[in-house]
């Protein structure tokens, strides 16, 4: 009898490392299939995807950050020595997931974003300056792609700038746990849970202290939305604060950085790309969304089922596990024709789900598109003439939901 579908994808070995073709044949095959290595139904069509995740009264939240991948048992107590879990901004449904939302809505509209435009310019060009100043040669990724975001989300958050460093690379190493990287060894699976513990303790402090001391900021927003009142928080409410900022903050950084490392890339791997958008600067915003679309940074939303209910054809019972994978639908052949050429002339805003859709839509995306529309017009007016290092080793991050190059080394005249 010849293997299903669902036996036959590894998305821990070598559909993690190219998934491409994969997700191409599932969407012509089988566009829902049962994952045994994830213990969920996989759906890889845009509009299957786009179903589930408008529908969160029939597909909730709840098992959204459940590990993809099991944990060593030495990671448990590290973990332990940190805060507990109480459910987050992401693992939560309808009036409750509405509510607690409203402060990250509101410190990240439209108006916000543009008056964050000066600082993010600001930082943009010192890096820029910083890399151009040491030589002809640099790393995109750890001297540009990695600070600007975090840099960034630390400002809009309160963090003090001192900070900012140490919160960007802790977290960036702990979000392995929960996006289903594949660690070289148990020891470097419990040095991400020792970072996570590290970035709740710092994050938990500030948490403290803005109760104590609010400021106009994101942090004391949330301790003012999550406990309303000026006494001192509970342990539960200090736990809740963490945990929803921590997932804020990961998601505001890592996220942008693999889309600036990945969509640079890309243009830059095809010359007359890059060509065409330094002669034709106003491609800027459609190159965003193309770069939202193919490089899609984050692949994967878990969803769990209500109710019995029937998606693709595929009946599926209460309590089924659904992972909608966000990368196959916005390469899919019936929606985007040459779904798998990267093409900044494409028409592609408001038919991809770079950004997710329905409640969860990312509330960052403005600032995420933001930090692109910069750094783009940056590049092409100071660096037009920039270009790959030739013959380098393209290394993506080794993790289910987080896709991005560790080094993309660039060169410049």
């Amino acid at each position: 009898m010849p293997e299903s579908l669902g036996d036959l994808y590894d998305p821990f070995g070598v559909h993690m490392d190219d998934p491409w073709p994969f997700y191409a044949r599932a969407q012509r095959e089988t566009p829902i299939f049962f994952s045994p290595a994830l213990k969920a139904w996989v759906v890889t069509r845009l509009d299957d995807v786009r179903k589930v995740l408008r529908d969160g009264k029939t597909y909730s939240s709840s098992n959204v950050l459940r590990p993809l991948s099991p944990f060593s048992p030495r990671v448990f107590p590290v973990l332990a020595q940190g805060y507990p879990m109480v459910p987050p901004l992401l693992m939560l449904d309808g009036e409750q997931h509405r509510r607690q939302r409203t402060p990250y809505a509101d410190d990240l509209s439209a108006d916000h974003v543009t008056g964050l435009e000066p600082y993010i310019t600001k930082q943009a060009t010192a890096l820029v300056d910083k890399f151009t100043a040491n030589g002809r040669t640099t790393d995109f990724v750890a001297g540009y792609a990695n600070p600007l975001p975090v840099s960034v989300t630390c400002h809009v958050m309160g963090f003090a700038p001192e900070d900012h460093e140490t919160i960007g690379d802790d977290t960036r190493f702990a979000a392995g746990l929960a996006m289903g990287h594949r660690y070289e060894s148990e020891n470097e699976q419990v040095e991400a849970a020792q970072a996570w513990v590290r970035a709740q303790k710092l994050i938990g402090r500030y948490a403290v202290d803005r109760r104590a001391k609010p400021e106009h900021d994101l942090i004391s927003h949330v301790v003012a939305a999550w406990a309303p009142g000026d006494g001192p928080l509970t342990p539960q409410q200090e736990a809740g604060i963490v945990g929803e900022l921590f997932g804020v903050i990961i998601a505001g950084h890592n996220t942008p950085s693999a889309a600036l490392a990945d969509g640079l890339l890309r243009l830059l791997d095809d010359r007359e790309q890059w060509r065409l958008l330094c002669r034709q600067p106003d491609l800027i915003p459609n190159a965003i969304e193309e770069i939202a679309r193919f490089s899609t940074p984050f692949h994967i939303f878990l969803r769990k089922t209500t109710e019995e209910t029937t998606l693709a054809g595929q009946r599926l019972p209460a309590g089924a596990e659904i992972a909608v994978w966000l990368a196959a639908a916005n390469r899919d052949e019936s929606v985007f024709e040459r779904a798998n050429e990267f093409d900044i002339t494409r028409p592609v805003k408001g038919n991809h789900v770079g950004f997710g859709v329905g409640a969860h839509f990312c509330v960052g995306a403005g600032l995420a598109r933001r930090e692109l529309d910069v750094t783009l017009r940056l590049l092409t007016e100071r660096l037009p003439e920039l270009r790959l290092v030739p013959d380098q080793q393209i290394t993506f991050c080794p993790s289910i939901s987080q896709r991005g190059p560790l080094s993309v080394y660039v060169t410049w005249d």
